[in-house]
């Protein structure tokens, strides 16, 4: 009989909390979505086959990570506010007769019914957006359509074990709630005062001291290879400082505010600043989520806009001629068959030739260690990701065609090289 009690129990709260659970399972479903749609993307073989299409996937698979620690915050910060306002009815089961043990039944039914609802209908939503979404991705990298429509189990099974484990971490919080209080305490929760609340200096210094340190990084870093990995890093620091500023600074700032008498003993300053203080401890974190939400979208919006207006203008900087034409070797007879190739086109379609641009050059990797370029690329799969900043891209040319271009008349020795730089500050 307590087995069959226990779901009716937990329907009924989740029924006739409506207003505060439905709100909550909105947030739960649409994280839920956009974790599986971004993990979907950032592993679709049609986008990886298209031109920059691998590229983009490392950035969303990045953004996966992102998403799955913000769902953490989120959903612990609406999981709070849901107790809170539930704590009432849970005293009035334990008056009723149920001890501990059974509420933490009723908690772990309704705590599968909003798992189950969250994921079912989450996954089902990302499953049906994920074509919509491979459509957009296609149509910004200029690809062709595909028609078919796959569900990617990969990503489906690391959602659900995502979000599982989340939905298990939500319940032992809930669960523990419930035995460190008083089932007094549950009932009148909503009677008791809310104590006065205190200035958390460390951690008001540490969100500080984080937001610093993520927009040094994104100012300071200049090399394009680091810059992603670091950009994800910096992310993942302004997120843990805008929740601990909103909530432990802003507290912080109104208790200097308050110690302050010439401000504080003011009509106008004396009530506002001391309700700012309760608003603040019970919304902070609902403030820094609603923050860093805009924040997402302004960036991913802007940031998709900005590269896809840039296309054409990034594309006439990397290549100012209207055809480049690369031959697979430096051998004479083969450049000069590809030159006859190209002539014999030309011809065909009544075009002349102008701002013709001819050059040798050989393409490298190499990674930088004082002055000195490692090219031995064994030796350097052994350095770590954060000296990644230091790569190079390394173009020979010989002198001869330098001279040419350039109208220079420069010459070099054996074992000498000129080394003309673009775009970096590294020096000899």
């Amino acid at each position: 009989m307590k087995m069959r009690l226990y779901p009716r129990l937990a329907w009924q709260g989740i029924r006739k909390n409506g207003k505060i659970y439905f709100p909550y399972l909105a947030a739960c479903i649409f994280v839920v979505m956009v974790f599986y749609l971004i993990g979907f993307l950032s592993s679709d073989p049609v986008i990886r086959e298209m031109e920059g299409g691998a590229q983009m996937q490392v950035v969303l698979s990045l953004g996966t990570a992102v998403m799955g620690v913000f769902s953490v915050i989120f959903l612990f910060y609406t999981n709070s506010f849901l107790m809170k306002r539930r704590k009432k009815e849970l005293g009035l089961y334990h008056i009723l007769g149920m001890d501990r043990k059974n509420i933490a039944f009723v908690l772990i039914w309704e705590n599968l019914m909003t798992a189950g609802i969250s994921l079912g209908t989450g996954l089902l939503g990302g499953i049906l957006f994920s074509k919509l979404g491979q459509l957009a991705m296609i149509y910004l990298l200029n690809g062709k359509v595909d028609f078919s429509f796959s569900i990617n189990f990969h990503v489906f099974i690391l959602t659900l074990k995502t979000y599982g484990l989340i939905f298990l971490l939500l319940l032992a919080y809930r669960i523990l709630q419930i035995f460190r209080t008083r089932p007094l305490d549950l009932l009148k929760s909503e009677s008791l005062g809310e104590r006065p609340p205190r200035a958390n200096w460390i951690s008001a210094l540490l969100g500080a001291a984080l937001l610093a340190a993520a927009y040094f990084l994104s100012v300071t870093t200049k090399e394009p290879v680091a810059i992603i990995w670091l950009f994800f890093v910096a992310v993942f620091m302004v997120i843990g400082a805008t929740y601990l500023l909103f909530m432990a600074g802003s507290v912080t700032l109104c208790k200097i505010l308050k110690k302050n008498k010439k401000y504080y003993y003011k009509t106008n300053h004396f009530v506002s600043l001391s309700s700012m203080m309760f608003r603040m401890k019970r919304n902070g974190a609902g403030l820094a989520s609603i923050c860093i939400l805009s924040t997402m979208v302004l960036v991913m919006v802007s940031g998709t806009v900005s590269l896809f207006l840039g296309t054409e203008d990034s594309l006439r900087s990397r290549y100012p001629r209207n055809l480049v034409v690369n031959t697979p070797s430096l051998d004479n007879g083969i450049v000069d068959q590809v030159g006859q190739i190209v002539a014999g086109a030309l011809e065909k379609y009544g075009v002349q030739e102008e701002n013709v641009l001819h050059y040798r050059q050989l393409v490298m990797s190499g990674m930088t260690q004082g002055n000195q370029i490692i090219l031995d690329y064994a030796k350097n799969g052994e350095f770590s990701y954060t000296e990644y900043g230091n790569v190079r891209q390394i173009m020979v040319v010989p002198v001869e065609d330098y001279n040419r271009i350039m109208g220079t008349d420069e010459s070099l020795d054996r074992q000498e090289i000129l080394v003309c730089n673009t775009k970096t500050d590294w020096e000899e």
